[in-house]
């Protein structure tokens, strides 16, 4: 049994699992702070999953439905408009021939029981490198603003919700753990599209090898992996493990996998936890799907001999690769790197303030805390 640290991570547990399973939820069994909760619940991201059933147990006054309410309509918005504006960009890479490949919560959460349980702050999707240029020009004809070409992606951004991560590959040479998976060699192809669909196995690979990279190369992850995982393994899908194991022992997670898996049947059927499974429990809970954003921020700082002038810097005149990835022009002007310098900031403070002024706060309290 899962050792938690209080009583609403044990009631969310619990939310988690009724949804998940079509079951009704009992009211909880101690007093709970419904405020902690909600926190907790948008942190995790399965604010979707649990406010359903959460509702049923009937323990909200109407002021704290009122605002759990107003969080799903936000939700629902913005998932409408997100819906929207990915029907019309894949209509597009449709229209010039295209190929790419939904990835993540995009593929995922046609195993929910509805997919909308399935929070997605983003869409990705994987596509050839060779189609940079055509699809870079669908975006910004379609009012989105390149964010950052840099790693594995390019990002794209329009507001007030729509964030697009079209995927050059799945893993960078420059990250510990970056297997070799090709996704593409098992794909098929969509009816009347020029959609690729992952294979069912290959989905799964995708899955625990994300969680695994969260867990060990971006300081953490959440527990709507483990929903993921649970109902990949029990959908109707007939999995090809031999092919599954395989894999994954070549790529050096095979015991990552059995702890992940164990830990999922430990949360959804009660199984018996072992210290590697709580282990792993305690890392998600404490983070969150994207782990711990102040440690990005120190690791960064710590990166940069601990100089806030140097961090700053740094984040202020990225590499020059960088810049032409996100600025094609600059490949034959470089010239004119000082004026594109001077554009992204301002791109930046328009399209991302919100998020640039919470690093700034995380920046002044990594060195508060030094």
């Amino acid at each position: 049994m899962l050792k938690t640290k209080n009583y609403e991570v044990e009631f969310l547990l619990t939310l988690i699992k009724c949804a998940i399973k079509s079951l009704p939820a009992p009211k909880p069994e101690k007093d709970i702070n419904v405020n902690a909760l909600f926190q907790l619940a948008n942190k995790q991201q399965v604010y979707s999953i649990v406010l359903p059933v959460l509702e049923q147990v009937g323990i909200l006054s109407d002021d704290e439905l009122s605002k759990w309410n107003s969080y799903r309509l936000s939700e629902l918005k913005k998932t409408i408009f997100v819906n929207s504006e990915r029907e019309k960009i894949c209509s597009q890479l449709d229209e010039q021939g295209i190929s790419y490949m939904f990835l993540k919560g995009l593929e995922i959460r046609g195993y929910y029981p509805k997919s909308s349980m399935r929070q997605m702050s983003d869409n990705d999707i994987l596509y050839h490198e060779e189609n940079r240029d055509a699809l870079v020009a669908i975006m910004k004809s379609n009012g989105y603003y390149l964010g950052a070409a840099a790693g594995i992606s390019d990002d794209f951004y329009k507001k007030p919700f729509a964030t697009f991560e079209f995927h050059r590959t799945l893993f960078s040479l420059e990250e510990d753990f970056h297997p070799d998976f090709d996704p593409w060699k098992n794909a098929a192809r969509v009816e009347n599209s020029c959609r690729y669909k992952l294979s069912r196995e290959d989905n799964y690979i995708y899955t625990l090898c994300h969680l695994y990279k969260h867990y060990h190369c971006i300081n953490g992850c959440g527990i709507r992996f483990l929903c993921d995982l649970y109902l990949l393994t029990h959908s109707d899908d007939k999995l090809d493990y031999d092919y599954i194991n395989g894999t994954l022992e070549s790529f050096g997670i095979a015991d990552f996998n059995k702890t992940a898996l164990g830990l999922a049947e430990t949360l959804f059927e009660n199984g018996e936890c072992n210290d590697a499974q709580q282990a792993l429990f305690d890392f998600m809970i404490e983070g969150s799907v994207y782990g711990i954003a102040k440690n990005k921020v120190q690791d960064a700082l710590d990166s940069n001999g601990g100089s806030k002038l140097k961090y700053l810097l740094h984040r202020i005149f990225p590499p020059v690769k960088q810049m032409v990835g996100n600025y094609k022009i600059l490949e034959k002007r470089k010239y004119l790197l000082p004026f594109y310098y001077i554009k992204r900031l301002f791109e930046k403070y328009y399209h991302n303030k919100d998020r640039l002024k919470n690093e700034i706060a995380e920046l002044e309290s990594a060195n508060r805390n030094k």
